[in-house]
C-alpha cells in the first residue's frame, strides 16, 4: 500500500520496463485477494487461488516524474471510476441475458414458437450484452479519467 492514504484511490505499485518522451510503459502484476489472511493455509480458496498464474499487466502512463527502466512506480487510479467500470461490466450482461430470457418467454406465452426460443432469445441477449460491454470499455480506455495515473516513484 502507498504511504499516501487517500480513500478516493486506488494505489497499485507498477514496474517501468520501457520510458519515452514523457511516459513509461509499466507492468502490473495482477494478485488474488485470497492468501494474504491468517487463515490462508487453512483455506480452500488459497489453495485455488495459488493454483492459478498471475498474470501481468502491460499499459502506458504519463511521467510525472523522472524515472528509468526496472523502478517501481505507484499508479492511482480514482476509485469511484473503478466502481462504476465494475458495475457496468458484471451488471450489463446480466440484464440483458434477463431481459432476453423475458422476451424469449413472452414469445413462447403467445405461442409465436417452441420453448426453444427462451434459450435462444437468453443467449442473445447474453452476447448482446458482452458486446455492449466491449462497446464500452473501447469507450472508457479513451477516457483520460479512467485511465492510471503516475501517483509517485518509490
Amino acid at each position: 500500500m502507498s504511504r499516501y492514504s487517500n480513500p478516493a484511490l486506488i494505489i497499485e505499485t507498477a514496474k517501468v520496463v520501457e520510458v519515452g518522451d514523457g511516459y513509461a510503459k509499466v507492468e502490473c502484476v495482477s494478485k488474488s485477494a485470497c492468501g494474504s489472511c491468517a487463515s490462508a493455509d487453512n483455506c480452500g480458496n488459497s489453495a485455488i487461488a495459488k493454483a492459478f498464474p498471475t498474470r501481468v499487466h502491460q499499459l502506458q502512463v504519463k511521467l510525472t516524474e523522472a524515472v528509468e527502466v526496472g523502478d517501481q512506480i505507484e499508479l492511482a487510479l480514482n476509485a469511484k471510476n473503478m466502481l462504476q467500470s465494475a458495475v457496468l461490466v458484471y451488471l450489463v450482461p446480466i440484464a440483458m441475458l434477463m431481459i432476453g430470457a423475458a422476451l424469449g418467454k413472452f414469445i413462447t406465452m403467445k405461442g409465436i414458437a417452441g420453448e426453444w426460443v427462451i434459450a435462444l432469445s437468453t443467449l442473445l441477449g447474453l452476447a448482446l450484452g458482452f458486446l455492449f460491454v466491449r462497446g464500452l470499455t473501447r469507450y472508457f480506455s479513451r477516457q483520460a479519467r479512467y485511465r492510471p495515473k503516475m501517483h509517485a516513484k518509490q
